[in-house]
């Protein structure tokens, strides 16, 4: 039995890693590998296209390195998105994602050049809830790769629930509450949390720590226009503080802020991780299924969106309690 890889994009979304390592018995063919996700946010879109490979009797780790193994020929390949209201194309040029801002992590393949096909909002001018079709063409008579996805719109976090400053006391309930997009199917909830640290006498560095707060939420019913996560308690965060932070010393820490960082994926992404989730656990085949939609191939075509509450701040008795608290007081916030 031959291991085929498939390159995957990496970090493109809050929710959790999904294995892109599958083992195929039957015979090597051209399959694409895709992953793409559509914000209105973003000033520029990127659709990433590779594809899996194994040479009969070949060497996969060697052949990762090999850059005509992972990227289609660009004089055979058309990558293109087509507005279903009005059936217009729009042509993603490639780029390298490296000279992008968007470097490949460290992994078994070759991380330069780093391809990628990019077209800049402006040009493609997506509108929430709009269709979009994603078409592919990679020539030598090998059938259409399409894939379609919905737009998502905003999603609006509630500037009272949690209440600015936090009120962290040990038994308190923290209420989050935030109105989603119509076709949002998937959540997440992360708390950034923004600290200075000294490095030396009167020298300090700011750091973040990030904390998950609640992933893969889902909607009760595809109608929901808001959601609500209540089962974190005041002291899950000193918790989470203290079992994250190491011990410094004398040194000394000074609390700045936290950012609420809700994050919503589109239905494509739901089913993935559904998938993904089916089968982890003891009960484990250790084969994960495989999802896309696909029609060839393998991956995601989907959509993303994000929203932030930032700068919040804690009252008084928080502050103290991460001072001087049975689970931080170690950690000498002044």
């Amino acid at each position: 039995m031959k291991k085929v890889i498939f390159p995957a994009l990496l970090a493109v979304l809050v929710f959790g890693a999904c294995s892109t390592d599958f083992e195929l018995e039957a015979p090597w063919k051209d399959i694409p590998v895709v992953y793409g996700f559509l914000n209105l946010q973003d000033t520029a879109h990127y659709i990433r296209v590779e594809k899996a490979f194994l040479e009969p009797g070949g060497n996969a780790n060697s052949i990762a390195q090999i850059v005509d193994s992972l990227y289609y020929d660009p004089a055979q390949i058309t990558v293109q998105l087509q507005k279903r209201s009005t059936g217009q194309r729009f042509t993603l040029q490639r780029v390298d994602g490296n000279a992008e801002g968007y470097p490949r992590q460290s992994g078994p393949f070759a991380q330069a050049p780093n391809y990628l096909y990019k077209i800049r909002a402006s040009a493609l001018n997506l509108v929430a809830e709009q269709d979009i079709r994603l078409i592919i063409e990679r020539g030598n008579g090998l059938p259409s790769v399409i894939a379609d996805a919905t737009v998502l719109g905003p999603l609006t976090p509630r500037p009272n629930l949690p209440a600015d400053p936090l009120n962290l006391d040990y038994t308190r309930t923290l209420v989050f509450l935030w109105d989603v997009p119509v076709s949002g199917a998937i959540f997440d909830i992360r708390m950034n949390i923004h600290y200075r640290e000294e490095e030396s006498a009167g020298n300090f560095v700011l750091k973040t720590l990030e904390w998950t707060l609640k992933r893969d939420i889902e909607k009760a019913i595809a109608t929901e226009t808001s959601l609500r996560f209540d089962q974190l308690k005041g002291e899950d965060f000193y918790r989470f503080v203290g079992s994250s932070l190491p011990n410094i010393g004398n040194r000394r820490r000074i609390f700045d802020s936290v950012d609420i960082v809700y994050t919503a994926g589109g239905s494509a992404l739901r089913e993935l991780i559904r998938v993904e989730q089916a089968n982890t656990g003891i009960t484990s085949s250790q084969s994960i299924p495989v999802y896309t939609n696909l029609s060839e191939g393998r991956g995601v075509f989907s959509s993303r969106t994000q929203a932030r509450r930032t700068g919040i701040t804690l009252n008084g008795p928080s502050l103290d309690s991460l001072r001087f608290g049975i689970h931080t007081r170690q950690l000498n916030f002044q």
